[in-house]
């Protein structure tokens, strides 16, 4: 008779803890769900943008710290905006366009190809020591001669120009004597200063300049515009390594990495293979072309976070020298 009693008192509070489990269960899922907001920043017809999605829009925007608050507002209503068409265009079925199809498809394949890269890159040395010695040592143009040219230069279009007044603006001694000429044949020219050191220029524009005296002048072609550049003063403005260092140790970082690139890119070539399904003449400098093409097109992997200032193309820093820089003759 106990024996009994206990063991259907025991299956009792089984049963009751049982129905507690499922009455509290029950009363959980009644309540409404939490209006927290968590990693959720806004929500877009029920469709969220997250504090993730934020931070990562900040980065590639590469946003100065004391101008963070203000972009993070900007760029939150910017990806608000883009939700809303995204969303509007999914409705008109437009994310289904063959042209937008496939722009998806290269967009996700060059992704994936940086990704590769990237890890790639991941593994090239840092220069040291001993190497940005060394081009220290062997550049001294840039560093122990270095020189600091005071520019003035004038930019004008060509496509108005007859041969006569081509040819006399090409004469002319100096510029205001060429500025005289365009402004009595009413056509318009862009006038600026500006000063660089030899650090700040490409090779070419360092030998063109070296080539040119104070008080002269030399031309620039471009495919529209030409561009006179005359040396107003030369003053001789040596860096040392240690100021130059972290400069050299960026070109170098720089230029380590694209050769990493272009031998990965290289060697997977040939271990691939690949069949041209039409005539091509196949010859290793083409393969070494199509090796440098690629690189160019993961070339955002191979920028540095500061500005590499070493060899860069910054004769001037705006748009018409640096068409012009290409145009050299």
């Amino acid at each position: 008779m106990n024996k009994r009693y206990f063991h259907d008192l025991k299956v009792f509070m089984v049963y009751t803890q049982l129905l507690g489990c499922i009455l509290f269960l029950s009363a959980c899922d009644s309540q409404p769900a939490s209006d927290e907001p968590g990693q959720a920043l806004v929500r877009v017809d029920g469709e969220e943008i997250t504090v993730i999605q934020l931070n990562d829009e900040l980065n590639r925007a590469k946003v100065q710290p004391d101008q963070i608050d203000q972009a993070k507002q900007q760029l939150l209503e910017s990806m608000i905006d883009r939700q809303l068409m995204v969303a509007e265009a999914k409705r008109n079925q437009l994310d289904r366009a063959p042209n937008v199809m496939r722009a998806i498809e290269r967009a996700k394949m060059q992704i994936i190809a940086q990704s590769y890269m990237q890890t790639t890159l991941n593994h090239v040395d840092e220069p040291t020591d001993a190497e940005i010695s060394q081009y220290h040592n062997e550049h001294p143009e840039l560093f122990e001669n270095r020189n600091k040219y005071h520019l003035t230069f004038l930019r004008y279009p060509v496509n108005n120009l007859n041969d006569e007044l081509n040819s006399a603006i090409n004469s002319a001694q100096s510029i205001s004597e060429a500025t005289q000429l365009l402004d009595k044949n009413q056509i318009s020219y862009l006038r600026d200063k500006m000063t660089r050191t030899t650090m700040d220029m490409p090779p070419q524009m360092i030998a063109r300049l070296r080539e040119t005296k104070q008080g002269e002048m030399f031309l620039v072609s471009e495919n529209t515009t030409n561009l006179l550049v005359f040396v107003d003063n030369v003053e001789n403005s040596p860096v040392s390594i240690e100021d130059a260092r972290s400069q050299i140790f960026l070109y170098l970082l720089n230029q380590k990495r694209r050769e990493a690139a272009q031998a990965a890119i290289t060697q997977l070539r040939a271990d691939a293979e690949i069949d041209y399904l039409h005539a091509r003449q196949d010859t290793s400098s083409e393969t070494e072309a199509e090796a440098n093409t690629t690189v160019q097109s993961l070339s955002p992997l191979l920028d540095s976070e500061e500005d590499d200032k070493l060899l860069d193309d910054t004769l001037l820093q705006n748009e018409s020298i640096e068409r012009g820089i290409s145009g050299l003759k």
